[in-house]
């Protein structure tokens, strides 16, 4: 080889190794920046506050930050990646139900899919109490775009969980209230309609809806006299827009029940409307809306008229009354249930006397001295006829004499009493009518004078009629101890309580089973029935007997009206005496029949 043959070679050689000296210091420059990317990207990775986990394909993590090692609560182990659920525990969001290691956004990352937002739950030893994780997965491609693993980034959704989950049962309440707020809003009688303080209606009820008898959304103020048909009562003039109860509300006024008429052609009949508004204030003070409330006073407007043709209707019948009630020729004497005098005509004035109103019944009675008929015998103050007429009993044709002050000689009157009834039909007081007869009685009095010499005829005609109505007593009193003598009611009521006696201790079946005891029930339900007529019939029998006690007591009354002053009387009340005789049977009846009732409740059921 020649001199410049080696020469040559060297030079090349040479440059071969300055060459190689460039690129093993290019190496070294390389090596050091991607030893500082590296570092970097360690650095950036560790500073996250997401937590960041990558592996290869075969499971080996490359990458786990501290921030997912803080959220797992460990650091990565050995283990196949179809034991990773088990392995960190990873649930569902309702942390109870493990989710299969398949389906875990690095497995899926591993097998080549994009996962995103995917929420767990990471529960175990280490995290008693569970952290809700947000994951999202991404997989690992090389330079060539080769798959080489997968790589998944976590948040910490804990906290979100916990807002949102407040948040969700804020919006619940919320939509509670509003729901609860809606159903108020609608059922409420009156209607309402809300303005925007631009006086545009933004909100109204189904009540408002039902009295304007149209929609009301989008309805300006401005438009609402002619398209509402908003009127003055009575009239065919629209109501000025400035003055409707909304359009004041909204400049900050308030309006207090404005009476509107509205008619439409949904409403062609109209509806009387009252209207109140008020301003709606911000939380600075400042109108920014307006409310008003509108109510149907339809029927009260027609209530009302109805009261004032009414009113008007009464109070001619009422002057019409009192005209009668003034021109009677009879008196009349009204009082409310405890006896105080709250009406009198002039009738009553000018044949009773002076009658003061409301005098408490024992003190006008006491001042006006009534009699019986015989212008003798004072008049009990619980027999007179105002008295019954209180107690709701009706009396007719009663013959009463008054002694007073404003008639010294005395007058007779005839008195009629009826109860007071108000309109429910309760007692309410009593009402007598009475006529001044004693012309009559002097005409009777003198017609009898004249008969005078023929006075035997008189007396044999009295007896006569007296002893007829003793003997129909006699005979109504023997009724009575025939009936009470031959009573079958009580053997039978006797014998059925024998027989239940007898049954007492197996009374239950003794009534279901027994053909004597299913009888039982029938045949109480016919005494009773039986107890009824026979007390019908004692109270009939009774009754002719006071009946005809009482003819007695006016006859012998009469007859001795007929005698002069000089004769001779023994101061006794027969009439008192029979009506006591009769008191005394009534009662003894009543007790027997009080006696046979407790029997009958006694007796086993």
């Amino acid at each position: 080889m020649s001199i410049s043959e080696l020469e040559r070679e060297n030079a090349e050689l040479k440059a071969a190794n300055a060459a190689l000296k460039r690129e093993n210091a290019n190496l070294k420059a390389a090596k050091l920046e991607l030893n500082d990317q590296v570092k970097l990207m360690e650095t950036i990775f560790d500073s996250l506050s997401e937590g960041v986990v990558a592996t290869d394909l075969a499971g080996e993590f490359l990458v786990a930050n501290p921030s997912a090692q803080e959220m797992v609560g460990m650091a990565p182990v050995e283990g196949a990646p179809e034991e990773w659920s088990e392995t960190y525990g990873t649930f569902y969001p309702d942390k109870t139900t493990l989710v299969p290691s398949t389906e875990l956004p690095l497995y899926k990352a591993m097998q080549g899919e994009t996962t995103d937002d995917v929420k767990l739950v990471l529960r175990n030893q280490n995290r008693p109490d569970g952290v809700f994780v947000s994951i999202g997965g991404r997989p690992l491609h090389d330079e060539t775009g080769a798959l080489v693993g997968g790589v998944i980034a976590m948040r910490d959704a804990t906290q979100l969980e916990q807002v949102t989950k407040q948040l969700e049962a804020t919006v619940q309440d919320l939509q509670a209230q509003n729901n609860l707020m809606d159903a108020i809003f609608n059922s409420i009688s009156d209607g309402v309609i809300v303005a925007d303080q631009d006086g545009k209606y933004v909100l109204f009820n189904k009540t408002a809806r039902s009295i304007v008898g149209q929609d009301i959304e989008n309805v300006h103020i401005r438009q609402a006299p002619e398209k509402l048909g908003l009127f003055r009562p009575e009239s065919e003039e629209f109501y000025p827009v400035d003055e409707l109860p909304l359009a004041r509300a909204v400049k900050g006024e308030y309006a207090d029940n404005v009476e509107i008429l509205i008619r439409n052609p949904q409403v062609p009949d109209g509806v009387h409307t009252s209207i109140s508004g008020r301003p709606i204030y911000d939380e600075k003070g400042v109108v920014n809306g307006a409310v008003a409330a509108i109510r149907d006073i339809s029927t009260l407007k027609k209530t009302e008229e109805h009261l004032k043709i009414t009113s008007y209707q009464l109070e001619v019948q009422n002057q019409l009354l009192q005209s009668v009630f003034d021109s009677m020729g009879d008196g009349v004497l009204v009082a409310d249930k405890t006896g105080r005098i709250i009406m009198v005509n002039p009738g009553a004035r000018q044949i009773n006397g002076m009658v003061e109103l409301f005098t408490e019944q024992e003190a006008w009675v006491r001042g006006y001295n009534y009699f019986y008929s015989d212008a003798v015998t004072p008049y009990p103050l619980d027999e007179l006829p105002m008295t019954l007429a209180i107690k709701g009993e009706s009396v007719d044709n009663v013959e009463m004499f008054i002694n007073n002050d404003e008639f010294p000689d005395g007058a007779h009157l005839n008195v009629s009493g009826r109860p007071l009834l108000d309109a429910d039909g309760e007692l309410n007081g009593g009402v007598i009518i009475f006529r001044d007869v004693t012309e009559r009685v002097k005409t009777e009095e003198a017609l009898a004078q004249a008969f005078a010499q023929g006075r035997l005829e008189i007396v044999d005609t009295i007896l006569h009629n007296i002893g007829n109505a003793i003997n129909s007593v006699s005979v109504g009193i023997e009724t009575i101890h025939h009936q009470i003598k031959n009573d079958k009611l009580t053997p039978r009521l006797t014998a059925l309580a024998k027989a239940l006696e007898e049954n007492k201790e197996n009374f239950s079946d003794y009534i279901k089973n027994d053909p004597q005891g299913q009888k039982v029930l029938p045949f109480i339900l016919t005494l009773a029935a039986d107890f009824n007529i026979a007390k019908q019939e004692w109270e009939q029998t009774i009754e002719r007997i006071r009946n005809r006690t009482s003819h007695i007591v006016d006859i012998i009354r009469t007859q001795n009206s007929y005698h002069g002053a000089s004769t001779t009387r023994k101061d006794i009340n027969l009439r008192a005496a029979i009506l006591d005789a009769i008191r005394i049977l009534q009662e003894s009846i009543d007790k027997r029949q009080i006696q046979i009732a407790v029997d009958c409740d006694n007796a086993p059921k």
